[in-house]
């Protein structure tokens, strides 16, 4: 009788499940994945990993990236893999280049809300879940060509799995999942470090590493056995882990070294993380508090909600409440990559995204329970600060836009105005709903607002219309003169002029470099923004333009040019330029 009554239970469990996935899959579709293939590569790192991938297939060099020709030793191969299958799969496309990406984001989603679910319930998971795909931190890295995101979703995957091994309760018995978990840490472990270097190991370890001692520490106090058979079991663990990690991500460093010799090692290891972490040599040092900011915005517009965690932490300091395990493990898993990372001298934005899951699973958790009807009206009132708190910054945020249409001339007007009104609109409805006694859909007004400002900033104002500034370039270069043309760049298209001429060229770093370039006594061309060339160019340097573009690079856009946005200064007026006469190139080699 028990049987037959728990069978409709798992059924209809079981469905709910189903539902909740395509839900969530179905979220991550909209934030990740429509629209990647706009706007086009951008003048960023994401260029390095769209052109290496290409050159990976054109070269037919599986092992060693390169980009414009040369070695590029800087990160690992796994994401260009990606991007080089991608490539073959649907073709050398902005959309193939930012797939690995997108994908990642919706494996982090889902990722965020299985953990959730096995430490919480399924509102709670489906809450963290959404709240992963639609926080503008991760909505804004799966539309690039760049690893952080799958460096996100290994290090999440590989965290979770360690922790539901290493140090939640399991059972005195013989655990089976027990090794599965072990097994699924060390698959994404290595897909970390395969990804990005030593910090996909470094970061698991470091959150799971302290946790896991003290669990063991626990049960040697309280052992009815011997007290060495719990560290035997850790050591034991601990091993399997690291040869399964080291047996799958090995095997390309291996290879590269014996291609390349140690130096690469030492390239590798020592410069590009080493010294990148510790040092001012890649990055300019940032203030310890630079990455507070920067989580606060990656995980909006959900951020504010982490107000609702104020009368959680009062608790805890007046002791009338204690913290529970999964709380120490979230705790833990959110603030030593924060702590990891705010030390470094070396920082990024987009290094942070590591630590939102457990966040997001944290402000969900709370978001559930302020929604119960038996809470107490004062966290109702938080809650209802915290919305409305991110529904007026979506409102602030579609008046910035519409006051930076004078970047954007390219854009009609009338799709500024309603990419505005779609932002403002969604804003209004998150504080119309936080304001009523509609609260419980504060979930799926935050959703909905996130997802609308996602597909209307993306597909909208940083699209553009095509052809982008850099394929009108591209297309100027390529008819300028034969394919052995040699043409260079200074300070402008940098890095993403060469995946849409699909030609090399020549990087100058320095005027006098640009100057001793047109000089050669070959023609050349130069792609040189105007105020650069005034400055370059002397009376007897014959010097002959061949076409020019207006470009903003959305890429490096400040809040200084949203809030005062001046078109003479933030749009260049890019030139192409050649040291011949232009009725000469066609037949000058």
């Amino acid at each position: 009788m028990d049987q037959q009554r728990q069978r409709p239970v798992a059924v209809y469990n079981r469905a709910v499940r189903s539902a909740n996935i395509l839900l969530l899959v179905g979220v991550s579709v909209l934030t990740f994945f429509v629209g990647i293939g706009l706007p086009a590569i951008s003048d960023s790192d994401e260029a390095f990993y769209a052109q290496a991938g290409r050159e990976m297939i054109e070269s037919g060099d599986w092992l060693t990236p390169r980009y414009n020709g040369l070695y590029r030793f800087e990160k690992p191969v796994l994401f260009y893999w990606l991007t080089a299958l991608c490539y073959l799969l649907i073709g050398v496309t902005e959309t193939a280049a930012r797939a690995p990406s997108a994908v990642a984001g919706i494996l982090l989603a889902l990722a965020t809300y299985g953990c959730a679910r096995r430490w919480y319930d399924p509102s709670t998971a489906l809450l963290a879940g959404t709240i992963t795909a639609t926080s503008f931190g991760y909505t804004a890295t799966a539309r690039q060509a760049l690893p952080d995101l799958a460096l996100a979703c290994f290090i999440t995957v590989a965290t979770w799995a360690a922790l539901v091994a290493l140090v939640a309760p399991r059972p005195s018995g013989p655990d089976p999942a027990r090794r599965l978990w072990l097994t699924l840490s060390g698959f994404a472990i290595a897909g970390g470090f395969l990804t990005k270097g030593p910090v996909g190991v470094v970061l698991p370890g470091l959150v799971v590493g302290p946790l896991a001692l003290w669990r063991c520490y626990s049960e040697v106090c309280l052992s009815k056995d011997t007290p060495w058979s719990p560290p035997r079991k850790l050591f034991g663990d601990l091993m399997y882990l690291s040869i399964l990690s080291l047996a799958l991500a090995a095997p390309w460093f291996v290879g590269m070294t014996a291609s390349h010799g140690t130096s690469y090692l030492d390239r590798f290891f020592i410069a590009e993380n080493l010294q990148r972490f510790a040092t001012e040599r890649y990055n300019a040092p940032r203030p310890i508090w630079y990455y507070f900011p920067i989580v606060v915005g990656g995980l909006f517009p959900w951020s504010p909600l982490m107000l609702l965690w104020s009368r959680s932490l009062r608790g805890l300091l007046n002791r009338v409440r204690h913290i529970q395990p999964t709380e120490i493990w979230l705790g833990a898993w959110a603030l030593t990559p924060l702590l990891f990372y705010s030390v470094s001298i070396g920082k990024q934005p987009r290094y942070i995204l590591p630590i939102l899951p457990p966040l997001a699973i944290l402000i969900a958790r709370a978001l559930s329970r302020s929604l119960n009807p038996t809470e107490s009206p004062r966290r109702r009132d938080f809650l209802t600060i915290a919305t409305v708190s991110s529904g007026a910054v979506l409102i602030l945020l579609g008046g910035l836009i519409l006051r930076a249409h004078v970047l954007l001339p390219a854009v009609s007007p009338a799709s500024m105005q309603l990419a505005a009104a779609v932002i403002v609109g969604s804003g209004a409805g998150v504080v119309m709903i936080a304001l009523s006694s509609l609260k419980r859909f504060i979930p799926i007004a935050l959703t909905v607002a996130s997802v609308l400002t996602t597909l209307t900033v993306h597909s909208v104002v940083l699209a553009g219309v095509e052809p982008e500034p850099v394929q009108e370039m591209a297309a100027m270069v390529r008819s300028a003169g034969p394919e052995s043309l040699p043409y260079g760049r200074y300070r402008v298209f940098v890095r993403n002029l060469i995946f849409y001429t699909g030609r090399p060229h020549v990087d100058l770093a320095s005027e006098e470099q640009v100057r001793v370039f047109l000089e050669s006594s070959e023609p050349v061309l130069c792609v040189i923004a105007e105020a650069d060339l005034a400055r370059v160019v002397t009376p007897t340097m014959p010097v002959y333009e061949l076409g020019r573009v207006e470009y903003l690079n959305t890429g490096a856009l400040t809040l200084r040019a949203l809030l005062w946005p001046d078109p003479m200064k933030d749009i260049q007026t890019v030139l192409l330029v050649t040291n011949r006469p232009p009725n000469s190139l066609g037949t000058a080699l």
